[in-house]
């Protein structure tokens, strides 16, 4: 329980990311590009502190680091709320995502130790996503119209803050790992082992690059196609319960027909609403593109996630899985908003498309090397 509790308020900024942007382009007059780079920030300080716990967790107790990853993510929150400067707005939620990222590692690392992989790294996609039907819908239609950015960031603040409370019942510490050799530092140990690893990490930070910046700018494609701001939060409601069917099958269908075949299977889903989103489309094509988009998003990124955690023999890379994430969603918001102020929706979509198709090669190539049970 607090594993899941603890993913959902880490992945909780990214899967409102479209709204938090739009509320920011909106509140504060933000231009694409800078909408791409506030978001940036964020998950500059979730890829910082990713990295960081590989080496905190040798350390502190998992229940010291998680107390400090909901005291930087709320007060990130808290103080994004009252500035209305960029650069500052950019240093809070810089530390805002440094807490995220915390709390989401410890999530993944803590589910990596478990004998069904694939069940418990499905109920962490399952928790999150819940949580996100509810403030997608809650958010744009309650908040954002009384009290716009600002309300947003004390709402997720009060929120999620209170999950705090659930830490004393983390019952994985760091001192219950293995000990690392006495001639070997524990961190530079990351450093030489198998690429296969590396490969797959590359792989996860391209993959989850081109999905963000596709995300970042969801709400603003349904904005410039003239949809209403109540279809579009409904539409990115009902997104999240494909991400939580993506997550259930997951959790569901483990490894029954293999790990390659979901690889293939989302890459043609992920192509078809790319498609999708190149037509002159009305709500419903928006609505269901949007679906499938965060359902296939889901389900193929548990099985990307168990391929990694699976070739991880010695324990030390799970929580660089949510660190290969943070550096994907670092660079894709950014160069989404460049290459769609300056090129349009289209170039960006086939980016988008090749740097899937490629990546899903890589993960192709790498999946063998996993566990098949």
């Amino acid at each position: 329980m607090p594993a899941a509790i603890m993913a959902a308020a880490g992945a909780a900024g990214f899967l409102l990311l479209p709204i938090i942007i739009g509320a920011a382009m909106d509140s504060l007059g933000l231009q694409q590009q800078q909408a791409g780079l506030l978001a940036s920030s964020y998950f500059a300080g979730y890829f910082v502190s990713c990295v960081a716990a590989v080496f905190l967790i040798k350390r502190l107790s998992l229940r010291v680091l998680a107390k400090s990853g909901y005291v930087f993510l709320c007060a990130g929150l808290l103080a994004a709320a009252l500035t209305v400067d960029a650069v500052m707005l950019g240093f809070c939620m810089l530390a805002s995502g440094f807490g995220a990222g915390l709390l989401f590692g410890l999530a993944v690392l803590i589910a990596g130790q478990g004998s069904n992989s694939e069940r418990d790294f499905g109920i962490l996609l399952v928790s999150q996503q819940l949580l996100a039907v509810a403030l997608l819908y809650v958010l744009p239609s309650l908040i954002v119209p009384h009290w716009g950015f600002s309300g947003i960031m004390i709402a997720l603040a009060l929120i999620l803050g209170p999950g705090v409370l659930t830490v004393f019942r983390l019952e994985y510490r760091s001192e219950d790992q293995p000990p690392s050799s006495p001639t070997q530092n524990p961190g530079l140990a990351l450093f030489s082992s198998n690429h296969s690893i590396w490969f797959g990490l590359a792989g996860l930070t391209v993959y989850f690059a081109a999905l963000a910046g596709v995300w970042a700018f969801v709400e603003r494609m349904g904005v410039d196609r003239g949809l209403s701001s109540q279809w579009i939060s409904i539409s990115l409601s009902l997104s999240m319960i494909g991400g939580v069917i993506g997550g259930l099958l997951v959790a569901l269908l483990a490894n029954r027909f293999g790990r390659s075949r979901p690889l293939v299977l989302s890459l043609a889903a992920f192509v078809g609403v790319f498609v999708a989103y190149s037509m002159d489309y009305g709500v419903l094509i928006y609505a269901v593109s949007t679906f499938m988009f965060s359902l296939f998003w889901n389900y193929v990124l548990g099985y990307q996630m168990v391929i990694i955690s699976d070739l991880d023999q010695a324990g030390r890379y799970a929580v660089l899985i949510p660190a290969a994430q943070a550096l994907g969603a670092v660079l894709g918001p950014g160069m989404a908003g460049f290459i769609i102020a300056g090129l349009g929706y289209m170039p960006f979509f086939l980016a988008a498309a090749l740097a899937l198709a490629v990546t899903t090669g890589f993960f192709l190539l790498i999946a063998p090397a996993g566990k098949t049970s």
